[in-house]
């Protein structure tokens, strides 16, 4: 769990124990805004990369979104909903050649909503949004 500094839940899900990192999230997850409300709920999946380190090649933890996602607007009313499909997407990292990862794609089954609740299509932004927050890991390979 890690929380706000008001005192209010920040997230709340399963980190990995074979792994330390905070990127090593897996199963049921929950995270809130800092006003209490929900923001976002799903199942994340934990998977690793090849890196190259100090020492040689290693692995680098990362977890990403599977399944049935719900988010939400401040207001607490449903801001976009679907089930992302999994495949591969090749990422660069510091071993020459790159490495592929498993991560969720949003496909034509997604929905979103305005603040008001009425479905709405969605801007390039709001895609980008939701695809980019499938991933989480500490160096950011959705940044590359």
């Amino acid at each position: 769990m890690e929380f706000y500094e008001n005192g209010l839940l920040r997230s709340i899900g399963q980190i990995d124990s074979d792994y330390l990192s905070k990127a090593a999230r897996i199963g049921l997850w929950s995270e809130f805004y800092e006003n209490g409300k929900l923001k976002e709920t799903g199942e994340y999946k934990t998977d690793s990369y090849v890196n190259c380190c100090i020492v040689g090649p290693c692995d680098i933890i990362y977890s990403y979104k599977i399944g049935e996602w719900n988010y939400y607007h401040e207001n607490g009313q449903l801001k976009a909903k679907g089930i992302y499909r999994i495949d591969k997407k090749h990422i660069e990292t510091t071993c020459e050649g790159g490495d592929e990862i498993n991560i969720g794609f949003l496909n034509d089954n997604w929905k979103f909503y305005n603040k008001n609740g009425t479905e709405i299509k969605p801007t390039e932004e709001q895609i980008k949004e939701f695809q980019e927050s499938g991933i989480v890991d500490e160096f950011d390979v959705m940044g590359k």
